[in-house]
């Protein structure tokens, strides 16, 4: 038995146009302590957010935290955050609320983040 194929047609790929997004995505890292647990999974914590790119505001919020619950509050507390303003209250919280060996890295993590952010080029 033989098969016979027809030519396809010719891929008619529809995409829209490139236009300017209203958010931008910056990630953050920090290396896992050796003595956390997490360490055992992840070598890096990564926090990535999508920014607003008019009113700075945190519109979403994704982690490597290994638990749901440390991912469920990292998002609670960054979410409506303006992140051109000062986070230096931000990250006393965590330091006060999150007692556990990952602190330093999430503090870190969002550190570095709004680092990327406040030095990206205006546009």
């Amino acid at each position: 038995m033989t098969a016979i194929i027809a030519d396809a047609a010719p891929l008619d790929w529809e995409t829209a146009p490139m236009t300017r997004r209203n958010s931008i995505i910056v990630v953050g890292y920090a290396r896992v302590a050796t003595t956390a647990a997490a360490h055992a999974v992840q070598e890096y914590f990564t926090i990535t957010l999508r920014i607003d790119r008019r009113t700075h505001v945190v519109a979403e919020v994704d982690s490597t935290a290994v638990t749901g619950l440390v991912r469920s509050w990292l998002a609670e507390l960054l979410l409506g955050i303006d992140f051109s303003a000062d986070i230096t209250p931000l990250l006393a919280g965590i330091e006060a609320d999150y007692l556990g060996q990952g602190n330093g890295a999430i503090r870190q993590a969002i550190g570095d983040a709004w680092r990327r952010y406040a030095a990206r080029p205006a546009k």
